[in-house]
């Protein structure tokens, strides 16, 4: 019972007492709730931390759509695993998020649809805290893409950018080019999902190994978590 209860299927199969799974009209609901909320004193080293990135069509989490997924799972400091594909929207690919992220619409043709991957992303992200930089942005996207499929996610997430404002603010610049540069990082591809995670990772395991000496447990990250 223990790992079910930590589970996120753990809502789906037993709804909370506040809510007895019914609609207005009186119709049995499926309730499909994703949620995971860690021990404030869980530790960092002994939580997976997943970083995540998603490129997009566009910067309105409601009309636009994610066009790539990335995601690496770190556990005691470790890289464990992996995840990272293209999709194809359901919308056309602007021209001003090709060139930015350099993904084509030919590119595109023959992905896979976003409800294909989203379940093996959300399997990926089970019993993990979620680590992003600017991370308003891609909580709002996944929330979304969670609610077209029906369901409601409650996950715990940190920002990089957030930390980044707190532990380095003379640096002029929080974005993750200026924080590349300045702990002397390169990218593999810039505005590319798995690029991205990967400087994001190591940004982030400098600010722990300097400033943010003294962030080791959850509770200490609340200040820069990110509710969708």
């Amino acid at each position: 019972m223990t790992l079910l209860q930590n589970s996120m299927f753990y809502d789906i199969i037993f709804p909370s007492d506040d809510d007895d799974g019914m609609s207005a009209d009186g119709q049995l609901l499926l309730q499909k709730v994703l949620r995971y909320h860690p021990k404030p004193d869980l530790s960092l080293l002994d939580s997976p931390l997943v970083i995540f990135d998603f490129e997009t069509t566009g910067l309105d989490a409601m009309r636009d759509r994610i066009i790539e997924i990335g995601a690496i799972k770190y556990h005691k400091g470790q890289k464990i695993a992996e995840l990272g594909t293209l999709i194809k929207p359901e919308i056309p690919l602007p021209e001003t998020a090709s060139k930015i992220t350099g993904i084509t619409s030919e590119m595109l043709e023959g992905q896979p649809a976003i409800e294909e991957i989203l379940p093996s992303f959300l399997q990926f992200i089970e019993h993990s805290v979620l680590i992003a930089h600017n991370a308003e942005f891609d909580m709002a996207f996944l929330k979304n893409a969670c609610q077209r499929m029906g369901y409601q996610i409650e996950w715990p997430c940190f920002c990089t950018l957030k930390l980044a404002r707190q532990l380095l603010p003379d640096l002029e610049s929080k974005n993750l080019d200026t924080l590349a540069k300045h702990f002397d990082l390169t990218f593999a591809a810039r505005h590319r999902s798995i690029g991205d995670c990967e400087v994001t990772g190591a940004v982030l395991q400098r600010l722990l190994d300097s400033e943010g000496k003294h962030l080791r447990a959850w509770k200490d990250m609340q200040a820069f978590q990110v509710v969708p």
